[in-house]
């Protein structure tokens, strides 16, 4: 075997394809440093499953060995490399006579090996070399500035050079695969020893749990029975005392709210009373000031009206007749001043009836829009109440259909209806949709709507034998742990989710429990809603009728393509009559919402048609009495007036009889006098008028708060009353819940079901004694395992195949443990035999190499030829050594090459790779080196990289390697022999 070519593309600085057609002796490549020859030794080392970027000269990722570009090319997007092997001689265990090897890297980092044009792996190539010295790992195979590792290492690292001539990785390798094994068997083994513990510490106690299990069954079902029986019981009177609850808190909350509406009133009316007081106290306080003027006037008029007397006495000759005529004069001022004082009296008065008269002609208005709002309202909430009553019936109805299962079939509904089987319903009584999405999901499920959901097939086996032997019809049934999702691909629902019309897939549109999941996903989970039948089109053509797709209004676009569409009729089906519960429940809420609002308002109105007739009555009153005032006061007025006549004509008579004339100076104080009298006479009317007001307002601020008393007093009395009922429904509230989360998580029963199944006439007393009872027994049972026959039937059959297992793991191992001791054998023959022979080699080709001196090798550990390591002792003439550390460069170069020769004449390679291994020998040495070449070159390949002129004179074939363009290696050959 020999390695007839190597082609190069994209691979570090070859940036072209090259192809590089190797001698079969000695094939030289040179060139000036930096043009790229050694990354031909890369690429060998690359192609044949290096994985080390150091060993590569590389970075950070194994791209980085791509053709990264240069200043007149781009980037290369790979690299490959493909080695091409003559192998006419079988030398490869392969049945190709040629054989080509081929690694590409992409940018990404993935990696491709091929084996003639073959994809395959990297173990597969790693195999096929392992034993061939043409590995990656090779000691055939020496990277520049590495020739003198083999010296410079350690002994147990330089073992591997001679492991790979003895031809035993393959044996280490399959070592330690064997040994991969082996561990992984002691795993197994050790598994299955702790599981078969564990099996017989469960063996006896499950036979124990199965002796328990039957008497558990006894008494569960019976106490099951007995339970749902109390719990349904329970439940049914809180339900009843709850009605009741919430029917007197509406009751309490409504006299509540209508407290509080005439405690508003009241307190509003409290308010403006309160106002109206303070104003009429400040009128007061402002007439009070005036009345103390006016006071102070009159006494100060009263003092010179006597000093004008007192003056007159003096001046006049008949003093009685003067002051008759003085008397007369202030009678009739006197009395002029009280029909002012009446008049003004009576205009008040006459102004207050007016205002009276006009508030009574807009109360009787008010009143008059009131009975007619009264009689509107009434009427209203009859029809709405007579609306309330229909929609009820109604509800009763589809519930009584839903609850007896009358839309459902014969035979699904006998399988519900009978409490032996633990059905947990129909798929559509499990799913809650809303009302635009039920005539889609109602033709998406179609019959499936009245499959029965089971927890497994056997419950569904049971019903079935129970439907064959009463000839009750057939009902298809999904068992939970059977059944399973499916779904939309997510290109496909990514395409649709942007389409015009898409809703969302059917399971999206409807809530149930997660247990049903499964379930509905498998019903509804591929199936698309859309808007209409234009877009349904549309997007069946898009996704090329993959899946079916329903609109809202029950078309249908099944797979394949075919639809179905029209007028959908109305088949009464639990999808259909729940639509029309959700409907009509809505319905009777708002009517109800109606008829309270309008009750509230009807209320509030006949609040205000008595309170407005209350008042009516008080000015009704208060008009007739001020009638009556007005009446005496005008008798008064006109009585006055006669008497004021007289007294006039008297007063003229006896003036015209002393004919003198009282002076202009006490006929002004007189007039003054009386006016001002008058004044005071009409303010203290108004006084008194305003202190009644204000006596009156008193009298109603005291009773409208005294009534504020009562009515607080009632509001806490209410509020307390609503506070205590909405304790005891919390605590109805917490006891229902419990009972239903018992029935449940106990039973998985719904109340309705619980109700259905239950007998009601029950003596509470004695089922709890019983319930009690069947507690205790079970609970003496101690922990109890339901399957515990079954499970005991399967352990015991677990527990004999694992010891089957065991014993066939045991001799797995003791086959395994031969097979390592039989390898370990060839092993150790084999690294004995290649190291004695090596080392006497070596002996002899380091005199050779060194004209004289002594060379050999020793094992660091003889007696363990599995792992000893191999020391090098090198004595070069005429030196004395204590460490090879102590050799020069060169004479590093000639042992490590001295080694390399021992094992090339004791196992000859198909082809070695060495790269400026010379550099660092003389002239005289490097001719020494040639000759070796030559003289082995019709045992091996040599690929020699080289500097030294005189090494380039051995080569049959010379490849230069160039770099005329910047950053990319170009390929020249030479045939010297031609």
């Amino acid at each position: 075997m020999y390695l007839k070519s190597i082609k190069i593309n994209g691979f570090k600085s070859f940036a072209d394809k090259i192809d590089l057609e190797l001698s079969k002796q000695i094939t030289g490549i040179v060139g000036p440093n930096g043009s790229g020859k050694s990354n031909i030794v890369d690429a060998i080392k690359w192609v044949l499953g290096e994985q080390s970027l150091k060993a590569l000269r590389g970075s950070e990722a194994m791209s980085d060995v791509i053709f990264n570009g240069s200043k007149s090319r781009g980037q290369s997007t790979r690299a490959s490399v493909a080695l091409t092997f003559d192998n006419s001689d079988k030398y490869l265990n392969s049945e190709f006579s040629e054989i080509e090897v081929k690694r590409v890297v992409y940018q990404n980092g993935d990696n491709e090996y091929y084996l003639n044009n073959s994809k395959v792996r990297l173990k597969d190539i790693t195999d096929l070399f392992i034993d061939a010295g043409a590995s990656s790992k090779s000691f055939n195979i020496i990277s520049q500035g590495n020739i003198t590792d083999v010296v410079n290492q350690k002994s147990e690292d330089r073992r591997i050079i001679f492991e790979s001539a003895a031809g035993v990785l393959k044996y280490k390798k399959r070592k330690e695969d064997t040994l991969k094994k082996l561990a992984k068997t002691n795993d197994n083994l050790e598994k299955v020893s702790l599981l078969i513990n564990e099996l017989e510490l469960q063996l006896t106690p499950l036979k124990e749990q199965r002796d328990i299990a039957s008497k558990y069954l006894e008494y569960s079902s019976s106490l099951k029975s007995k339970e749902i029986g109390l719990l349904a019981y329970e439940l049914r009177n809180l339900s009843i005392e709850e009605k009741k609850l919430k029917e007197e808190q509406e009751v309490v909350k409504e006299e509540l709210d209508n407290i509080n509406l005439t405690n508003s009133t009241d307190i509003s009316k409290l308010e403006n009373l309160k106002l109206n007081k303070l104003k009429q106290d400040e009128v007061l306080s402002k007439y009070q000031e005036e009345l103390l003027t006016l006071t102070k006037e009159i006494a100060s008029l009263e003092s010179q009206k006597q000093l004008a007397v007192e003056r007159k006495k003096y001046e006049v000759d008949d003093i009685k007749l003067q002051n008759n005529i003085m008397l007369l004069k202030e009678e009739e001022l006197n009395l002029n001043k009280n029909i002012t004082s009446i008049t003004s009296s009576i205009e008040d008065i006459q102004n207050k009836l007016s205002n009276i008269t006009k508030e009574k002609q807009d109360l009787e208005d008010k009143i008059l829009k009131l009975t007619h709002k009264h009689y509107t309202l009434e009427g209203l909430i009859n029809d709405k109440n007579k609306e309330i009553l229909e929609t009820k019936n109604r509800i009763d109805i589809i519930n009584n259909n839903l609850s007896e299962n009358l839309s459902m079939p014969y035979a699904v509904k006998q399988v519900l209806n009978n409490p032996r089987f633990n059905i947990y319903g129909t798929i559509s009584t499990l799913i809650d949709v809303e009302d635009r999405f039920v005539s889609a999901i109602n033709i998406a499920l179609g019959a499936n709507s009245n499959v029965l959901v089971v927890d497994d097939e056997v419950v569904a086996k049971e019903a079935i034998e129970y439907l064959k032997t009463n000839h009750l019809g057939r009902a298809t049934f999904f068992p939970l742990n059977v059944i399973k999702s499916r779904y939309i691909d997510q290109n496909t629902l990514n395409e649709v989710k942007s389409c015009k019309g898409f809703i969302d897939v059917a399971s999206n549109l409807v809530k149930y429990d997660v247990k049903y999941k499964g379930i509905i996903e498998n019903q509804l989970g591929n199936i698309i809603i859309v808007d209409n039948i234009d877009n349904m089109n549309i997007i069946g053509k898009l996704i090329g009728y993959k899946y079916r797709i329903v609109t809202l209004q029950g078309d249908v676009l099944y797979v394949g393509g075919a639809i179905t569409g029209g007028s959908i009729k109305d088949n009464q089906n639990v999808l259909l009559l729940k639509e029309q519960l959700s409907k009509l429940n809505k319905s009777l809420e708002a009517l109800e919402k109606e008829v309270k609002e309008y009750a509230k308002e009807f209320s509030e109105l006949l609040k205000d048609e008595k309170t407005n007739n209350e008042t009516l009555h008080s000015i009704q009153e208060e008009i007739f009495n001020n009638n009556e005032v007005l009446n005496r006061k005008n008798i008064m007025l006109n009585d006055l007036k006669r008497e004021y006549n007289a007294k006039h004509q008297e007063l003229i008579s006896t003036d015209n009889l002393v004919n003198n004339k009282i002076d202009d100076e006490l006929n002004s104080i007189l007039d003054s006098f009386y006016k001002k009298s008058s004044d005071k006479d009409i303010l203290e009317e108004k006084i008194k008028d305003i202190k009644n007001n204000i006596d009156n307002l008193n009298d109603e601020i005291e009773q409208l708060e005294k009534s504020n008393r009562d009515i607080n007093s009632k509001v806490n009395e209410k509020q307390n009353k609503l506070k205590d009922i909405e304790i005891r429904l919390g605590k109805i509230d917490v006891k229902m819940d419990n009972y239903l989360l018992n029935l449940n998580e106990n039973y998985q029963m719904t109340y309705e079901h619980a109700l259905d199944i239950s007998d009601l006439e029950i003596d509470e007393g004695i089922v709890k004694t019983e319930v009690s009872k069947l507690k205790s027994l079970i609970k003496d049972l101690g922990e109890v395992n339901i399957g515990s026959i079954k499970e005991y039937e399967r352990v015991s059959t677990r527990y004999e195949f694992l010891s089957n297992q065991k014993n066939d793991i045991e001799l797995s191992i003791n086959e395994l443990l031969n097979i390592i001791n039989d390898m370990d054998e060839i092993m150790i023959t084999k690294f004995k035999d290649t190291y004695e022979a090596v080392s006497n080699k070596f002996s002899e080709v380091f005199k050779t190499l060194f004209k004289g001196g002594t060379g050999r090798l020793e094992l660091t550990d003889p007696n363990d030829l599995l792992e000893t390591g191999i020391d090098i002792i090198a004595i070069p003439p005429g030196k004395k050594l204590k460490s090879i550390a102590l050799l020069s460069g060169g004479e590093k170069t000639l042992t490590a090459l001295s080694l390399l020769f021992a094992i090339l004449e004791v196992k000859p390679v198909p082809f070695i790779v060495l790269d400026e291994v010379e550099a660092a020998l003389d002239g005289a040495n490097v001719t020494t080196f040639g000759k070796y070449l030559e003289s082995k070159k019709d045992k091996s390949q040599f690929i020699i990289i080289t500097h030294k002129n005189k090494t380039m004179e051995y080569a049959d074939t010379l490849y230069g390697i160039t770099m005329q363009e910047s950053g990319v290696s170009k390929l020249v050959s030479v045939k010297l022999e031609d």
